[in-house]
């Protein structure tokens, strides 16, 4: 099978994030002006219930099938047998998440309003077990996830706008969710049952086998659920609704952009399988590991920085001036999200593919408790700030426990020379956005060249430092321009 291309890989996965979370920020200011707050609640509410399902739905399933999916992809038998035997294991917790659910609403007298959403909610359930997404995974199959997505997305959009027109039209706009979130699972289904293997529901004994792993990935699931959302289910118990909402907007924005980061490195789990299954290949998974790490600290660090010194233009922008408190907990979380995104790294580029899942469990589990303790302590005496602070340490935790462990796997380490090149551009950053916050402009002028000449000036700053990498892009991006260059010339001088 020819080997795809990790960049093109990751720029198609981190364009289809940014579209998932770009299409619901524009339909937002419509929907929670037609719907109102009382239909915002009611669907917002009702996602979360159904969440929870999904989470149980899905077990450790997809990561549990990319890592030894991706091992078998060459064996047409085996893949097929193997995507059939965990296709068959996600339908049977598919169905026992269902029978949860039937249970939980009957049983619940103060869900029976919300029933007809959730239900309708709840088809993503299937829609998302019967994609088996996973698959396109193993094979690498980015391109076709995100043209799937994007054109999903697109129809969901102006579907919103055209059917949702008033607050009775809020079980129209459950269905454009339903549709929006997992309708493309339906092509999904088709294309791979067509391109790669024709799988299908089996029940024998070879089922047994995959449990155990999969289980202690759920496992870990929970625990990182735990420890992401204990800081604002204690502030909402120790504080008020009014600080919940607070942070409730530092962390959307941390969250965006963590997800569009972590998008990139979701593809390289495929790959990072296939060096481990060959103790041979010791040698080019070192180097692979040790280029995206040392590529991965240039995106990060810069993105946390210019991210802190924005938090108020951003903030402003997404929730306007009376969030304007939540700033100084976002600029903690800037913090955060680079261990957070250096952690996943870890996880998902080596302790999984050498199936080390209790390792990672271990580790999450401790990142949680502190979080939950330290949460208790000091949201009491800090608030807001204190539960952004509390994220920050368990991130960092984290990311100390999987470093130590990935280092019986792989030697790596971060280049001197690139931290030094990522300083000096770092600081870019902030002297061009103090520059162009003395200028005046208003706010979208002020973000957009923020972002615009910052990086520029990064990239500036890193090629004239002599940043290998930086260099090596350009020489790349420069034979290119003189190749199409060269051809618009062939083509003039033949006419």
């Amino acid at each position: 099978m020819r080997i795809k291309s990790l960049k093109i890989n990751a720029i198609l996965n981190a364009l289809r994030t940014i579209l998932g979370i770009l299409f619901p920020l524009i339909t937002f200011p419509y929907i929670s002006r037609v719907l109102n707050v009382e239909g915002i609640g009611n669907i917002n509410f009702s996602t979360s219930i159904v969440n929870y399902f999904i989470l149980i739905a899905g077990l450790g399933i997809a990561t549990y099938g990319i890592r030894e999916g991706s091992k078998y992809r060459e064996d047409d038998n085996r893949i097929e047998n193997f995507i059939s035997e965990v296709f068959s294991i996600n339908i049977l917790s598919t169905l026992f998440s269902y029978v949860l659910l039937f249970i939980i609403l009957i049983v619940f007298d103060n869900l029976h309003k919300y029933a007809l959403i959730i239900l309708i909610l709840s088809i993503q359930i299937g829609f998302t077990t019967l994609g088996v997404g996973w698959v396109c995974n193993v094979y690498e199959d980015f391109l076709f996830i995100t043209i799937r997505s994007i054109i999903v997305q697109i129809i969901s959009l102006f579907a919103t706008f055209i059917f949702v027109r008033n607050i009775n039209d809020l079980l129209i706009y459950a269905i454009i969710l339903t549709i929006a979130n997992s309708g493309a699972n339906i092509l999904n289904y088709f294309y791979i049952k067509k391109k790669y293997c024709n799988f299908s529901f089996v029940l024998n004994s070879n089922l047994k086998k995959h449990i155990i792993p999969i289980l202690t990935i759920f496992s870990i699931s929970i625990a990182m659920n735990i420890y992401v959302s204990a800081d604002t289910t204690i502030l909402g118990i120790l504080k008020s609704d009014y600080e919940v909402g607070i942070y409730s907007c530092s962390v959307k924005v941390y969250t965006i952009v963590k997800n569009i980061i972590a998008s990139v490195l979701l593809v390289l789990i495929p790959r990072f399988s296939i060096l481990f299954k060959d103790s041979e290949m010791k040698y080019e998974r070192e180097k692979l590991f040790n280029n995206i790490l040392n590529i991965l600290s240039m995106l990060v660090i810069p993105a946390s920085v210019g991210l802190l010194v924005l938090s108020k233009d951003i903030i402003l922008l997404i929730s306007g001036p009376n969030y304007l408190s939540a700033v100084p907990s976002l600029q903690i979380l800037c913090i955060a999200v680079t261990f957070s995104l250096f952690a996943y790294l870890f996880t998902q580029c080596i302790l999984l593919p050498v199936m080390q899942e209790k390792l990672i469990f271990i580790s999450t589990t401790i990142s949680a408790i502190i979080n939950i303790v330290l949460n208790i302590i000091l949201i009491p005496m800090f608030g807001v700030n204190a539960a952004a602070f509390t994220t920050a340490i368990a991130e960092f935790v984290m990311v100390m426990f999987t470093m130590i462990y990935s280092r019986n796997y792989v030697k790596f380490k971060l280049c001197n020379k690139n931290i030094f090149d990522i300083f000096c551009g770092s600081v870019s950053i902030i002297l061009v956005c103090m520059i162009i916050f003395s200028l005046n402009l208003n706010l979208y002028q002020e973000i957009f060249s923020s972002i615009l000449f910052s990086a520029f000036t990064y990239v500036a700053t890193l090629f004239l430092v002599g940043n290998t990498i930086i260099r090596e892009w350009m020489g790349i991006l420069i034979k290119k321009v003189k190749k199409i260059n060269g051809f618009k010339s062939d083509d003039k001088y033949e006419k």
